[in-house]
């Protein structure tokens, strides 16, 4: 499936990465690699991160919200997945965790030891690079 483009977990292929599961500078930059992420993810990632770094937190009614997509079954196709393909692709675990609300039924997205921050930082580089703001 990782072929074809599909992404079925998160985790990292075993092996080692020359890349920082910490995410550190380097690291976010070259995630945010324009080869690999095009301009309509990364102005989704600035609201995913943005919303990460402001609430440590965020709810799929909330980030469904923020994105201004159809509904939470909308998000993995334009944000997550991606991201997750991105990562595999690095060979480091996503920059951010994931649990559901206490019913069971939304996800929730966690900043994971303050990456989101950094992402943010790297976005505004990027996008300034990209001539997008």
């Amino acid at each position: 499936f990782v072929a074809r483009g599909f992404v079925v977990g998160q985790e990292p292929i075993p092996g080692p990465s020359m890349y920082s599961a910490d995410y550190d500078d380097e690291t976010c930059r070259q995630f945010l690699n324009p080869d690999h992420l095009g301009d309509s993810v990364l102005e989704r990632a600035k609201t995913f991160f943005e919303l990460l770094e402001q609430k440590g937190e965020v709810a799929s009614p909330d980030l469904v919200a923020a994105l201004g997509v159809k509904g939470a079954r909308s998000v993995p196709a334009n944000l997550t997945n991606p991201l997750k393909k991105r990562a595999r692709k690095m060979n480091i675990t996503v920059p951010w965790t994931e649990t559901a609300t206490p019913d069971g039924l939304r996800t929730v997205w966690h900043d994971r030891d303050g990456i989101a921050s950094r992402m943010v930082k790297a976005i505004e580089q990027e996008r300034k690079s990209r001539g997008l703001g």
